[in-house]
């Protein structure tokens, strides 16, 4: 019989015996994470970048400008029947764009037009010019007719500002005009309430004017009563 002592293995240093050899790291799927960690904090940050760039570019368009009104003013448009301002030649007026350029609207240059007064917070506003907008992506015009949106009452304190930004996101595929900050071109046409819409035929008489949303119904027949006759 051996008197030798007998050795007895520790489970718990083969376990840590075990656990050491295991945890031995690739160094390069270590730096293979780092990289991707880094590319993706790099897109973010660019992201950021190019939405904050966005952001400021939107805020750097000037909202109103000066415009220049040639004729006599449209008495206010209170809905009352006759309207007083039917068969008067309407005012011409210049005026710009969101990205600043001119535009003259000249009634009695042949074109029959339908202009449009919106106003960035005006709930029926926000609810008719998608839909105009839809209509005229989906229709022509009747020969002869020009559509024109004038952007006024702009107030950087009130709901949905800048219009710029909501022309924009809505797609408006017609002409849009910025107003000045006394909203000097809708003065000049009678406005009293939102929206507001003129209409106008080629020899440059007022032969129309609506306050209050239009359907699609009343947005054709305005269209067709304001067409030149054909011929």
């Amino acid at each position: 019989m051996s008197n030798r002592p007998k050795v007895h293995k520790s489970r718990s240093g083969s376990r840590s015996s075990g656990s050491r050899a295991g945890s031995g790291s690739n160094p390069l799927l270590k730096w293979m994470i780092v990289g991707v960690v880094v590319l993706v904090a790099v897109a973010v940050g660019v992201a950021l970048l190019a939405s904050r760039d966005a952001e400021q570019a939107q805020t750097d368009v000037a909202q109103v400008s000066d415009v220049s009104i040639e004729g006599a003013p449209l008495p206010r448009f209170e809905g009352e029947e006759p309207d007083p301002a039917m068969e008067m030649r309407a005012p011409a007026f210049a005026a710009t764009t969101f990205d600043g350029t001119e535009v003259s609207v000249l009634p009695g240059d042949g074109t029959a037009k339908v202009i449009g007064f919106f106003a960035h917070w005006c709930p029926h506003c926000q609810r008719e010019l998608p839909r105009i907008a839809d209509w005229m992506a989906n229709n022509q015009l009747p020969a002869g007719v020009a559509v024109i949106a004038v952007s006024t009452a702009v107030d950087s304190g009130r709901p949905n500002y800048p219009p710029s930004t909501w022309f924009e996101e809505e797609q408006w595929p017609a002409v849009v005009v910025r107003d000045s900050a006394a909203n000097e071109i809708g003065e000049a046409y009678g406005l009293g309430g939102f929206p507001y819409t003129v209409g106008i035929a080629a020899d440059g008489r007022v032969v129309a004017r609506v306050a209050g949303e239009l359907n699609d119904e009343a947005w054709e027949f305005l269209l067709e009563y304001v067409a030149p006759a054909p011929g």
